[in-house]
């Protein structure tokens, strides 16, 4: 080994069988490394570390039922899950209109839907209360 190299550290224990705290959960927090992590932990109906999850998706789609062509307007942006499912349900020529408040989450957001195709023509953001 060379000189200059740190010696090598095991990771901390923690107690229990599996860990508690997020920054423990250090399989979760590195997909790269262990991508089969996510998959259980997802699996067992769980949400893995780090990640989001929307939830009511299906009832709150049942009960807006966004339809091509109309304007909608999310509220609550947040990392955008519901956003881009009644976006899917407002092409062609819908538009939707995402508030939020977050300066960190809301321009994370706004670039993870575009990436996903979701362009000036159909989503616009707005930083706002």
């Amino acid at each position: 080994m060379p000189d200059d190299a740190p010696p090598h550290r095991r990771r901390p224990r923690y107690s229990g069988t599996h860990p508690s705290r997020f920054q423990d959960k250090y399989k979760e927090l590195d997909p790269l490394r262990f991508a089969d992590e996510k998959l259980k932990v997802a699996a067992r109906g769980q949400t893995p570390a780090g990640s989001h999850r929307s939830i009511m998706v299906d009832e709150i789609l049942d009960r807006l039922l966004p339809k091509a062509g109309e304007l909608a307007l999310d509220a609550t942006l947040g990392y955008g899950g519901h956003a881009r499912e009644i976006m899917a349900r407002l092409r062609p020529g819908g538009h939707l209109v995402g508030l939020d408040m977050d300066p960190i989450e809301l321009p994370r957001t706004e670039a993870r839907l575009r990436k996903e195709g979701f362009d000036s023509d159909i989503f616009s953001v707005r930083r706002i209360n």
